[in-house]
């Protein structure tokens, strides 16, 4: 995989993260019910408002995901299923959920969780 496609994905990852942390806004505790997989799955925003605050606060990152119509189709395929489904999802994936669970310290991601983070307290506005 090449830096660029590994970017994209850590970029879809990302989105992940930045819908996980939509329903209850801050950093990822260790009780379950705030987790950020549950709050991914609790969601109340639907893609296309977390796409509109996407282009707000990370343009470049949601130019990136429109250049990729399949995975930008498949994100916005999750946030069209109910709770139910969104939990078959991520329970069929524990790696994914482990990775949403997974609050970063240091690095790249710390800033991508900032950023997730405002998505997650704009996104009602879209």
């Amino acid at each position: 995989m090449n830096v660029s496609r590994a970017r994209l994905h850590f970029g879809i990852a990302a989105v992940g993260a930045i819908s996980a942390a939509l329903v209850i806004p801050g950093i990822a505790s260790a009780d379950p019910v705030d987790s950020d997989s549950a709050r991914l799955v609790n969601s109340t925003c639907s893609f296309a408002q977390i796409d509109a605050a996407m282009h707000d606060v990370t343009p470049q990152l949601a130019a990136r995901l429109d250049q990729a119509p399949e995975r930008k189709a498949q994100l916005a395929g999750f946030f069209a299923k109910s709770p139910a489904d969104r939990q078959a999802v991520l329970d069929a994936h524990p790696q994914l959920k482990s990775r949403l669970d997974t609050v970063p310290t240091e690095g790249p991601a710390v800033e991508w969780r900032a950023k997730a983070l405002t998505i997650a307290e704009t996104c009602g506005n879209y």
